[in-house]
Protein backbone atom coordinates (compact mmCIF):
# COMPACT_ATOMS: atom_id res chain seq x y z
CA UNK A 1 0.00 0.00 0.00
CA UNK A 2 2.06 2.91 -1.21
CA UNK A 3 0.17 5.56 0.73
CA UNK A 4 1.12 4.12 4.12
CA UNK A 5 4.57 5.72 4.09
CA UNK A 6 6.96 6.49 6.89
CA UNK A 7 7.31 10.24 7.35
CA UNK A 8 11.08 10.10 6.94
CA UNK A 9 10.79 8.27 3.65
CA UNK A 10 8.21 10.74 2.37
CA UNK A 11 10.31 13.81 3.14
CA UNK A 12 13.41 12.28 1.63
CA UNK A 13 11.67 11.56 -1.65
CA UNK A 14 9.28 14.49 -1.82
CA UNK A 15 11.78 17.32 -1.36
CA UNK A 16 12.18 17.71 -5.13
CA UNK A 17 8.55 18.76 -5.48
CA UNK A 18 9.64 22.27 -4.45
CA UNK A 19 12.06 22.60 -7.38
CA UNK A 20 11.15 25.00 -10.21
CA UNK A 21 9.74 23.01 -13.12
CA UNK A 22 10.38 23.53 -16.83
CA UNK A 23 6.76 23.26 -18.01
CA UNK A 24 4.32 23.64 -15.11
CA UNK A 25 4.78 26.89 -13.20
CA UNK A 26 2.91 28.42 -10.28
CA UNK A 27 1.45 31.86 -11.09
CA UNK A 28 3.22 35.11 -10.20
CA UNK A 29 5.05 35.13 -6.87
CA UNK A 30 3.27 32.05 -5.54
CA UNK A 31 5.67 29.66 -3.83
CA UNK A 32 5.46 25.87 -4.25
CA UNK A 33 3.56 23.96 -1.54
CA UNK A 34 5.49 23.45 1.69
CA UNK A 35 6.26 19.73 2.10
CA UNK A 36 6.79 20.27 5.84
CA UNK A 37 3.25 21.62 6.27
CA UNK A 38 1.32 18.50 7.22
CA UNK A 39 -1.97 20.17 6.24
CA UNK A 40 -0.88 19.93 2.61
CA UNK A 41 -1.99 16.51 1.35
CA UNK A 42 0.36 14.21 -0.52
CA UNK A 43 -0.58 12.59 -3.83
CA UNK A 44 1.34 9.33 -4.33
CA UNK A 45 0.89 7.21 -7.46
CA UNK A 46 2.55 4.98 -10.00
CA UNK A 47 2.92 6.63 -13.42
CA UNK A 48 2.52 5.05 -16.86
CA UNK A 49 2.14 6.30 -20.44
CA UNK A 50 -0.34 4.31 -22.49
CA UNK A 51 0.07 1.46 -20.03
CA UNK A 52 3.89 1.47 -20.18
CA UNK A 53 6.10 2.50 -17.24
CA UNK A 54 6.69 6.28 -17.35
CA UNK A 55 10.33 7.42 -17.68
CA UNK A 56 12.23 8.89 -14.75
CA UNK A 57 12.29 12.69 -14.96
CA UNK A 58 8.83 13.04 -16.53
CA UNK A 59 7.26 16.25 -15.19
CA UNK A 60 3.78 15.94 -13.66
CA UNK A 61 1.34 18.66 -12.61
CA UNK A 62 -1.89 18.52 -10.58
CA UNK A 63 -4.67 21.04 -11.30
CA UNK A 64 -7.73 22.07 -9.28
CA UNK A 65 -11.33 22.39 -10.53
CA UNK A 66 -10.50 25.89 -11.84
CA UNK A 67 -7.68 24.41 -13.94
CA UNK A 68 -5.02 26.07 -11.78
CA UNK A 69 -1.73 24.40 -10.87
CA UNK A 70 -1.76 23.25 -7.22
CA UNK A 71 1.17 20.83 -7.20
CA UNK A 72 3.98 19.54 -9.38
CA UNK A 73 6.82 17.04 -9.33
CA UNK A 74 8.79 14.52 -11.34
CA UNK A 75 8.58 10.78 -11.87
CA UNK A 76 11.32 8.84 -10.11
CA UNK A 77 11.90 5.31 -8.91
CA UNK A 78 10.00 4.68 -5.69
CA UNK A 79 10.51 1.72 -3.39
CA UNK A 80 7.82 1.14 -0.77
CA UNK A 81 6.75 -2.02 0.96
CA UNK A 82 9.11 -4.12 -1.13
CA UNK A 83 7.56 -2.89 -4.39
CA UNK A 84 9.65 -0.81 -6.82
CA UNK A 85 8.00 1.30 -9.51
CA UNK A 86 8.27 4.60 -11.34
CA UNK A 87 5.92 7.11 -9.76
CA UNK A 88 5.62 10.46 -8.04
CA UNK A 89 4.94 12.10 -4.71
CA UNK A 90 3.36 15.54 -5.14
CA UNK A 91 2.43 17.93 -2.33
CA UNK A 92 -0.80 19.88 -2.99
CA UNK A 93 -1.17 23.55 -2.07
CA UNK A 94 -3.76 24.46 0.58
CA UNK A 95 -2.26 27.85 1.58
CA UNK A 96 -3.40 30.85 -0.50
CA UNK A 97 -0.32 32.71 0.80
CA UNK A 98 -2.17 35.79 2.02
CA UNK A 99 -2.63 38.67 -0.40
CA UNK A 100 -1.10 36.62 -3.22
CA UNK A 101 -4.36 34.62 -3.36
CA UNK A 102 -2.55 31.63 -4.84
CA UNK A 103 -4.46 28.66 -6.29
CA UNK A 104 -5.32 26.07 -3.64
CA UNK A 105 -6.68 22.58 -3.28
CA UNK A 106 -9.91 21.84 -1.41
CA UNK A 107 -10.56 18.27 -0.31
CA UNK A 108 -13.26 16.65 -2.41
CA UNK A 109 -13.03 18.98 -5.42
CA UNK A 110 -12.43 17.65 -8.93
CA UNK A 111 -8.73 17.55 -9.83
CA UNK A 112 -6.79 16.64 -12.97
CA UNK A 113 -3.29 15.25 -13.51
CA UNK A 114 -1.15 16.05 -16.56
CA UNK A 115 2.35 15.18 -17.75
CA UNK A 116 4.83 16.85 -20.08
CA UNK A 117 5.25 13.93 -22.48
CA UNK A 118 7.47 14.36 -25.58
CA UNK A 119 4.54 15.43 -27.77
CA UNK A 120 3.15 18.04 -25.38
CA UNK A 121 0.85 18.05 -22.36
CA UNK A 122 -0.91 14.71 -21.86
CA UNK A 123 -3.95 14.12 -19.64
CA UNK A 124 -4.40 11.21 -17.29
CA UNK A 125 -7.05 8.79 -18.55
CA UNK A 126 -9.03 9.03 -15.29
CA UNK A 127 -8.97 12.85 -14.98
CA UNK A 128 -10.81 14.71 -13.70
CA UNK A 129 -11.62 12.80 -10.51
CA UNK A 130 -12.77 13.72 -7.00
CA UNK A 131 -9.81 14.70 -4.83
CA UNK A 132 -10.98 13.13 -1.59
CA UNK A 133 -8.39 12.70 1.14
CA UNK A 134 -7.67 10.30 3.99
CA UNK A 135 -5.77 11.12 7.18
CA UNK A 136 -2.96 8.67 7.98
CA UNK A 137 -1.31 10.17 11.05
CA UNK A 138 0.44 12.57 10.73
CA UNK A 139 -0.27 13.18 7.01
CA UNK A 140 -3.19 13.59 4.64
CA UNK A 141 -3.16 11.56 1.42
CA UNK A 142 -5.20 12.01 -1.77
CA UNK A 143 -7.33 8.91 -2.27
CA UNK A 144 -6.80 8.91 -6.04
CA UNK A 145 -9.16 8.07 -8.92
CA UNK A 146 -10.53 4.95 -7.19
CA UNK A 147 -11.39 6.90 -4.02
CA UNK A 148 -9.56 4.36 -1.85
CA UNK A 149 -6.51 5.49 0.10
CA UNK A 150 -5.42 1.90 0.81
CA UNK A 151 -4.86 0.89 -2.83
CA UNK A 152 -2.05 1.62 -5.26
CA UNK A 153 -3.15 4.27 -7.77
CA UNK A 154 -1.83 4.07 -11.32
CA UNK A 155 -1.97 7.33 -13.26
CA UNK A 156 -1.92 6.50 -16.98
CA UNK A 157 -1.10 9.41 -19.29
CA UNK A 158 -2.27 9.35 -22.90
CA UNK A 159 0.60 9.77 -25.37
CA UNK A 160 0.32 12.31 -28.21
CA UNK A 161 1.71 12.19 -31.73
CA UNK A 162 4.92 14.11 -32.41
CA UNK A 163 4.91 16.73 -35.21
CA UNK A 164 8.57 15.80 -35.70
CA UNK A 165 9.39 12.15 -36.35
CA UNK A 166 12.59 11.45 -34.43
CA UNK A 167 14.54 8.51 -35.80
CA UNK A 168 17.30 8.51 -33.21
CA UNK A 169 18.97 10.67 -30.59
CA UNK A 170 22.53 9.88 -29.55
CA UNK A 171 24.98 11.21 -26.94
CA UNK A 172 28.67 10.24 -26.96
CA UNK A 173 31.93 11.40 -25.39
CA UNK A 174 34.54 13.09 -27.62
CA UNK A 175 37.69 14.31 -25.82
CA UNK A 176 35.78 15.08 -22.60
CA UNK A 177 33.09 16.86 -24.57
CA UNK A 178 29.64 15.45 -25.34
CA UNK A 179 28.52 15.23 -28.94
CA UNK A 180 24.76 15.06 -29.47
CA UNK A 181 23.43 13.86 -32.82
CA UNK A 182 19.87 13.23 -33.92
CA UNK A 183 17.95 12.50 -37.09
CA UNK A 184 14.38 13.13 -38.24
CA UNK A 185 12.43 11.64 -41.12
CA UNK A 186 9.58 14.18 -41.12
CA UNK A 187 9.09 17.68 -39.73
CA UNK A 188 6.01 19.91 -39.63
CA UNK A 189 6.28 23.61 -38.75
CA UNK A 190 9.62 22.97 -36.99
CA UNK A 191 11.33 26.25 -36.04
CA UNK A 192 14.23 24.96 -33.93
CA UNK A 193 15.50 22.69 -31.19
CA UNK A 194 16.67 23.88 -27.81
CA UNK A 195 19.28 21.58 -26.24
CA UNK A 196 18.78 21.07 -22.51
CA UNK A 197 21.12 19.46 -19.96
CA UNK A 198 20.78 18.29 -16.37
CA UNK A 199 22.89 16.46 -13.81
CA UNK A 200 19.67 15.33 -12.10
CA UNK A 201 16.37 15.35 -14.01
CA UNK A 202 14.46 15.81 -10.75
CA UNK A 203 16.08 19.24 -10.43
CA UNK A 204 15.03 20.30 -13.93
CA UNK A 205 17.02 21.11 -17.08
CA UNK A 206 18.88 24.19 -18.33
CA UNK A 207 19.05 25.44 -21.91
CA UNK A 208 22.60 25.16 -23.28
CA UNK A 209 22.08 25.83 -26.99
CA UNK A 210 19.88 26.13 -30.06
CA UNK A 211 19.83 24.32 -33.41
CA UNK A 212 17.61 25.52 -36.28
CA UNK A 213 15.03 23.09 -37.66
CA UNK A 214 13.95 22.54 -41.27
CA UNK A 215 10.37 23.90 -41.17
CA UNK A 216 8.20 21.36 -43.02
CA UNK A 217 9.90 18.49 -44.79
CA UNK A 218 9.57 14.77 -45.42
CA UNK A 219 13.29 14.33 -46.09
CA UNK A 220 15.90 12.79 -43.79
CA UNK A 221 17.59 15.51 -41.71
CA UNK A 222 20.54 15.09 -39.37
CA UNK A 223 21.62 17.45 -36.60
CA UNK A 224 24.67 17.89 -34.36
CA UNK A 225 25.42 19.83 -31.18
CA UNK A 226 28.63 19.79 -29.12
CA UNK A 227 28.51 20.43 -25.38
CA UNK A 228 31.98 21.77 -24.71
CA UNK A 229 31.64 21.95 -20.93
CA UNK A 230 29.72 18.96 -19.54
CA UNK A 231 29.59 18.35 -15.79
CA UNK A 232 31.53 15.62 -14.02
CA UNK A 233 29.53 12.40 -13.67
CA UNK A 234 26.30 11.69 -15.58
CA UNK A 235 24.92 14.35 -17.93
CA UNK A 236 21.29 14.01 -19.03
CA UNK A 237 20.20 15.62 -22.30
CA UNK A 238 16.88 16.24 -23.98
CA UNK A 239 15.70 18.32 -26.94
CA UNK A 240 12.89 20.84 -26.78
CA UNK A 241 11.45 20.96 -30.29
CA UNK A 242 9.67 24.29 -30.87
CA UNK A 243 7.21 25.06 -33.68
CA UNK A 244 6.88 28.43 -35.39
CA UNK A 245 3.63 28.98 -33.47
CA UNK A 246 5.38 28.48 -30.12
CA UNK A 247 4.10 24.98 -29.37
CA UNK A 248 6.80 22.61 -28.18
CA UNK A 249 7.57 18.99 -27.37
CA UNK A 250 10.33 17.17 -25.51
CA UNK A 251 12.33 14.21 -26.78
CA UNK A 252 13.32 11.24 -24.64
CA UNK A 253 16.39 11.70 -22.43
CA UNK A 254 19.86 10.39 -23.33
CA UNK A 255 22.84 10.13 -20.99
CA UNK A 256 26.59 10.66 -21.29
CA UNK A 257 28.89 9.78 -18.38
CA UNK A 258 31.94 12.04 -18.19
CA UNK A 259 33.60 9.74 -15.67
CA UNK A 260 33.83 6.27 -17.16
CA UNK A 261 32.85 3.17 -15.21
CA UNK A 262 35.67 0.86 -14.11
CA UNK A 263 34.43 -1.88 -16.45
CA UNK A 264 32.47 -1.92 -19.68
CA UNK A 265 28.71 -1.87 -19.23
CA UNK A 266 25.70 -2.36 -21.51
CA UNK A 267 22.13 -1.54 -20.51
CA UNK A 268 18.80 -0.91 -22.22
CA UNK A 269 15.59 0.72 -20.98
CA UNK A 270 12.68 0.49 -20.81
CA UNK A 271 12.87 -3.28 -20.55
CA UNK A 272 10.40 -4.87 -21.28
CA UNK A 273 9.53 -2.57 -24.20
CA UNK A 274 6.26 -2.37 -26.09
CA UNK A 275 6.00 -3.26 -29.79
CA UNK A 276 7.21 -0.42 -32.06
CA UNK A 277 8.24 1.67 -29.04
CA UNK A 278 11.48 3.57 -28.38
CA UNK A 279 14.41 2.34 -26.31
CA UNK A 280 17.57 3.91 -24.96
CA UNK A 281 20.74 1.81 -25.12
CA UNK A 282 23.59 2.93 -22.86
CA UNK A 283 27.30 2.12 -23.22
CA UNK A 284 29.77 3.02 -20.47
CA UNK A 285 33.24 1.96 -19.35
CA UNK A 286 35.77 2.52 -22.13
CA UNK A 287 34.16 1.12 -25.27
CA UNK A 288 36.19 1.80 -28.41
CA UNK A 289 35.55 5.31 -29.76
CA UNK A 290 33.50 4.99 -32.95
CA UNK A 291 34.51 1.33 -32.97
CA UNK A 292 31.68 -0.31 -31.05
CA UNK A 293 28.92 -2.33 -32.69
CA UNK A 294 25.50 -3.24 -31.31
CA UNK A 295 23.58 -6.20 -32.69
CA UNK A 296 20.12 -7.43 -31.80
CA UNK A 297 19.37 -11.15 -32.17
CA UNK A 298 16.09 -13.02 -32.01
CA UNK A 299 15.75 -16.18 -29.90
CA UNK A 300 16.69 -18.36 -32.89
CA UNK A 301 20.01 -16.55 -33.37
CA UNK A 302 19.11 -14.45 -36.43
CA UNK A 303 20.34 -10.85 -36.32
CA UNK A 304 17.42 -8.45 -36.75
CA UNK A 305 19.15 -5.07 -36.23
CA UNK A 306 22.65 -3.58 -36.11
CA UNK A 307 24.16 -0.22 -35.15
CA UNK A 308 27.82 0.55 -35.91
CA UNK A 309 30.51 3.16 -35.20
CA UNK A 310 29.27 3.79 -31.67
CA UNK A 311 31.11 5.13 -28.62
CA UNK A 312 30.51 5.56 -24.90
CA UNK A 313 27.18 7.29 -24.34
CA UNK A 314 23.56 6.46 -25.07
CA UNK A 315 21.41 6.00 -28.14
CA UNK A 316 17.64 6.50 -28.23
CA UNK A 317 15.73 5.18 -31.21
CA UNK A 318 12.57 3.40 -32.29
CA UNK A 319 12.88 -0.34 -32.55
CA UNK A 320 12.39 -1.96 -35.97
CA UNK A 321 9.13 -3.84 -36.51
CA UNK A 322 9.61 -6.94 -34.36
CA UNK A 323 7.27 -9.63 -33.09
CA UNK A 324 6.87 -9.97 -29.33
CA UNK A 325 9.48 -12.18 -27.73
CA UNK A 326 12.89 -12.45 -26.08
CA UNK A 327 15.88 -10.86 -27.82
CA UNK A 328 19.59 -10.63 -27.06
CA UNK A 329 21.48 -7.34 -27.42
CA UNK A 330 25.22 -7.73 -28.02
CA UNK A 331 27.91 -5.02 -27.83
CA UNK A 332 31.40 -5.66 -29.24
CA UNK A 333 34.42 -3.45 -29.95
CA UNK A 334 37.09 -5.95 -31.03
CA UNK A 335 38.32 -6.46 -27.48
CA UNK A 336 35.28 -7.13 -25.33
CA UNK A 337 31.77 -8.46 -25.70
CA UNK A 338 28.78 -7.76 -23.45
CA UNK A 339 25.23 -9.06 -23.75
CA UNK A 340 21.88 -8.26 -22.20
CA UNK A 341 18.35 -9.50 -22.76
CA UNK A 342 15.56 -7.37 -24.17
CA UNK A 343 11.90 -8.36 -23.87
CA UNK A 344 9.51 -7.05 -26.54
CA UNK A 345 5.84 -7.40 -25.66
Amino acid sequence: MIKNLLLTGLLAVACWSTVSAQVFNFPGACAPPDVINFDNPQFVAEATIDGVEAPIGLEVGVFNSSDQLIGKGFVEELDFGGSTFNGFIITLQTDAQGALNCPTFTAGEMISVRAAVPAGIADDASSPFAGTVTFNDPLFFVDGPDGDASTNDVIDFQELALPVTLLQFNARLVDRKVELTWATSEEVNNSHFEVERSTNPNDGFVNIGKVLGNATTEELNTYRFLDGAPEEGPNYYRLKQIDFDGNFEYTPIVIAELEEASEKMLSVFPNPVELNDRVTIRLNGGWANEGTTLQLFEAGGRMVAEWTNLSNGSLNMKLPALPAGLYQLVATDGNDRKTTRLVVR
